[in-house]
């Protein structure tokens, strides 16, 4: 029963990532008019990428985490984890987006 629960704690975990990744899309925008320049706008990028990237490990831990729960060996995700996993590919489309947009003038 423990692997269950260290299983949704890291999928937990991910999910709490890919929120921080859409939380951080309008922060980073912001940093852009910090400095002279786009140090502080990169910083940012590279933070939400960062939490994309903790993200991911946290799904794939969770992911090849086995639990072995009445003679069954569980592997896969749940639900909340596939929904997490959506979060995740929107939340680096949508990042991607707004640098692209950002770095054409839009």
């Amino acid at each position: 029963m423990n692997f269950i629960k260290t299983k949704q704690f890291f999928v937990f975990l991910s999910l709490l990532c890919a929120i921080g990744v859409f939380l951080m899309s309008g922060p980073f925008q912001s940093m852009a008019y910090w400095g002279n320049d786009f140090t502080w706008y990169w910083v940012g990028v590279a933070f939400t990428y960062f939490l994309w990237l903790m993200g991911i490990v946290f799904l794939v831990v969770a992911i090849t985490r086995e639990a072995n729960v009445n003679g069954k060996l569980i592997f896969g995700l749940s639900m909340l984890g596939i929904a997490t996993l959506i979060l995740l590919i929107c939340g680096f489309l949508w990042t991607t987006f707004v640098i692209i947009a950002g770095m054409s003038g839009m």
